[in-house]
Parts: structure tokens; C-alpha cells; sequence
């Protein structure tokens, strides 16, 4: 896909996002709508062997250093709290209360409150500097350093959370290999990702705008995309294996207000989206149990 597809895509992402919010973005409520780690000018690239997408483009920003307005992250956790709230029929049961679980890229710390109030005992690893301190503000146990610097202090986790970053990692094979050293035995490892295969089905279809606008598709902005069955793939190759897989969409749209209709029109949006069949969904869930 050439540069100059990618940038008509951004333009469309440009138009989408102004639209809804009436008005031109400053720097910091542009971060993850128009403004993304991966979103510099390049082209997508896809893996002729296994169809993964990759992008090819300029250097991109340091996530570590990117820094963000307090005020506007106030104002997104609870939306983000309230969307990992909303798992819990699909995700409490697969562990024990007092479970040790490890979340990397752990964010501003939503999931790690919510695994609070599911009765586990979760440790975030962020390198974000503006996240980590963030997360830390709201009492939870955040570490800022890579999972490879990572060693646990008592337990093993049992379980090891990759909530929307994997698909940005330069280094993705590396990092399993790692979640694999950290976790106990049969211990389970859940990775969200964006599916590159609802992307390429719908990128030029005009009637799935709000699909792809709504689930942060437009102009691709991450390092890799997988379909599922490459996801699993990679999983199984490094000695993970498939127990569940759940079609997803955005966890919510990032944006500093929703607006009555911008929310109306985002959950109908959702609702149609993680409604398609299996496993055509915007986003995908797969839960992997580690193997000896």
C-alpha cells in the first residue's frame, strides 16, 4: 500500500475525527486520533509468505517520551475503566481471587483497577513516562521498565494481560519469548490486537467508514497488523496455545468529550462490529494457555 494510499487515509481520519468534534484538535487531544506513535508518512507493507502488514515509514515518536495533558487523562480513565468492567463475564472466571497477573503496557491503569476489583493481586509494566506516573497516581503498582527487565518478586504471574500494544512492538517474537520464561505453569496470556484482515476487507468500502473511524483503523497506525489465524499462529510457534477467542471493537474512542451523539453513534457502531462473524471483528481477543 503506497504512501500516497496511507495519506488519503489520514486525511479521511482528519475529516472524520473534526467532524464529531466540531472543532480543530489541540496537541494533546489529538493523541490517538489523529496523532499516533505509528501514524508518520510511509507505506504498508504485507508479508507476501504470511500476509502480516508492516509499516514502512520515517522514525517514528518515542511512546516513552510522548507527553500528555493530566487534566484530559482524568477525564478519559473512567470510560476506560468502565470498558474493562464490561469483560468481566468473559475474562473473571479464568483465574483464582488473590491471583498474581502481570499487564504490559498497562496504560493509564484501568485494567489493572479493574483486576483489583475482580479479587487478582496486578502488576503493570509501562515504559510511558506521562502513563506510568499516571497509574501510579491512582494507587495502582506500576512499574516503568520493559517486560525483559521484569522479574517477579515472589510468584510467577498466572496470567499475563497485552491489552493494544502488541501490534505496536518492534520486537513481538521476543516479548513472547519473555511472557513465556515469566509465567507458572499452564499459566494464561491474553492478547488484544486490531484484526488487519477487517481492515483490509473494508478499507475502501465507503459504508464501513464509521467502522474503521470508530476502531481507530484509518491509515493503520500501528508497526504490525495479523489477521487471526496469523496471531495464532505465532502464538502456537511459540509454545502458546488457543483456548478462546472474542470479537472486539475499541475500547473507547479517545476522544476529550462524547457528545450524546458521538456516544449514540459510537455503541451502535460497536454493536455492529463485534456482531459481525467470527473472527471478522475490528478488534480481536485471544486468550492462550502457556505450554511446556
Amino acid at each position: 500500500m503506497s504512501n500516497k494510499s496511507l495519506t488519503r487515509e489520514n486525511r479521511l481520519r482528519d475529516r472524520f475525527v473534526s467532524r464529531r468534534l466540531g472543532h480543530k484538535l489541540g496537541p494533546y487531544e489529538s493523541t490517538d486520533l489523529t496523532r499516533f506513535t505509528h501514524g508518520a508518512p510511509g507505506r504498508l507493507l504485507a508479508c507476501r509468505a504470511c500476509r502480516t502488514l508492516l509499516r514502512d515509514e520515517s522514525p517514528a515518536a518515542r511512546y516513552e517520551d510522548d507527553p500528555s495533558d493530566p487534566i484530559l487523562l482524568r477525564h478519559l480513565y473512567p470510560r476506560y475503566l468502565q470498558a474493562f468492567r464490561q469483560k468481566r463475564l468473559a475474562y473473571q472466571h479464568l483465574l483464582r481471587p488473590g491471583a498474581e497477573v502481570l499487564e504490559i503496557g498497562s496504560h493509564l491503569g484501568a485494567f489493572l483497577q479493574t483486576a483489583e476489583e475482580w479479587g487478582w493481586r496486578p502488576t503493570g509494566l509501562d515504559i510511558g513516562k506521562s502513563a506510568s506516573a499516571f497509574a501510579r497516581q491512582q494507587g495502582l503498582s506500576v512499574k516503568r521498565q520493559p517486560a525483559e527487565d521484569y522479574m517477579p518478586h515472589l510468584r510467577k504471574p498466572e496470567a499475563i494481560f497485552i491489552w493494544n500494544c502488541f501490534e505496536q512492538l518492534d520486537d513481538p517474537a521476543g516479548l513472547l519469548r519473555r511472557t513465556h520464561q515469566l509465567l507458572g505453569h499452564n499459566g494464561l496470556l491474553i492478547i488484544r490486537v486490531p484484526n488487519a484482515a477487517f481492515y483490509r476487507r473494508h478499507r475502501d468500502d465507503k459504508h464501513a467508514l464509521k467502522l474503521l473511524g470508530y476502531n481507530n483503523l484509518l491509515g493503520f497506525p500501528y508497526l504490525y497488523g495479523y489477521t487471526p489465524s496469523l496471531l495464532r499462529g505465532v502464538l502456537e510457534a511459540n509454545h502458546f496455545q488457543l483456548l478462546l477467542s472474542h470479537n472486539s471493537s475499541l475500547l473507547t474512542p479517545p476522544y476529550p468529550d462524547l457528545s450524546s451523539r458521538i456516544r449514540k453513534e459510537w455503541q451502535r457502531t460497536s454493536r455492529a462490529g463485534e456482531n459481525l462473524p467470527n473472527p471478522t471483528a475490528p478488534w480481536i481477543e485471544l486468550v492462550t494457555r502457556r505450554a511446556s
